[in-house]
């Protein structure tokens, strides 16, 4: 039955906001993942997961989201959980989902998708980013895959994403530090902007 719902919201998503996608480096081609990776989208609206489901569906990203939309139940609650989302607790101190990212990466050998800032922006506007992301890709040494989603998302008007090429961390010199972690985590948002940059001056 699931299977036959997450088909029918592709649709929607490819019907409604007809995504367009470019490349970081101009080389326009199919979207392909080689093996396990962290992929990083900017935060626009709770839509984000699916269209991020969408582009990436052969490789069935396991999408993080705030554990209280679980908890709401009825048909968002039973949709993250069948589309096998990883809850993040917001109210408390709970690594949890970070666990459960690594093993996702590491031991199933399945990507994730994450969204870093943590809640929406308005207006192109990209928000500080959270340490989570560096800190899963620091712990399991996989490539990282930025997407910039150019919003609003709005019936009828055409959804235009960059996508970054893989790329991995820098390695530290000093061990998993927290300024390595800050200092990562900084860049990852400064090459956000630089995709955002590069989307908006080709349109």
């Amino acid at each position: 039955m699931f299977f036959c719902f997450e088909k029918f919201m592709y649709f929607l998503v490819r019907f409604l906001y007809h995504p367009k996608v470019s490349f970081e480096d101009g080389v326009e081609r199919e979207i392909k993942l080689d093996g396990p990776t962290v992929i990083v989208s900017n935060h626009i609206s709770h839509v984000d997961g699916t269209v991020v489901s969408y582009l990436f569906r052969k490789y069935r990203p396991h999408n993080l989201a705030a554990k209280d939309r679980f908890e709401q139940g009825g048909f968002v609650g039973w949709y993250l959980t069948k589309a096998k989302c990883i809850p993040i607790d917001r109210k408390t101190l709970s690594t949890d989902w970070v666990r459960i990212s690594v093993k996702t990466l590491t031991v199933d050998k399945e990507s994730i998708a994450i969204y870093p800032e943590g809640r929406h922006g308005h207006n192109r506007e990209i928000l500080p980013f959270h340490s989570g992301v560096t800190t899963i890709a620091a712990m399991t040494s996989c490539p990282l895959v930025m997407v910039y989603i150019d919003g609003p998302y709005r019936f009828g008007k055409r959804c235009r994403i960059m996508i970054s090429n893989p790329f991995h961390l820098d390695p530290p010199t000093e061990g998993m530090t927290a300024d390595y972690i800050g200092e990562q985590t900084e860049k990852l948002h400064e090459g956000m902007l630089r995709l955002q940059g590069e989307l908006i001056a080709k349109l």
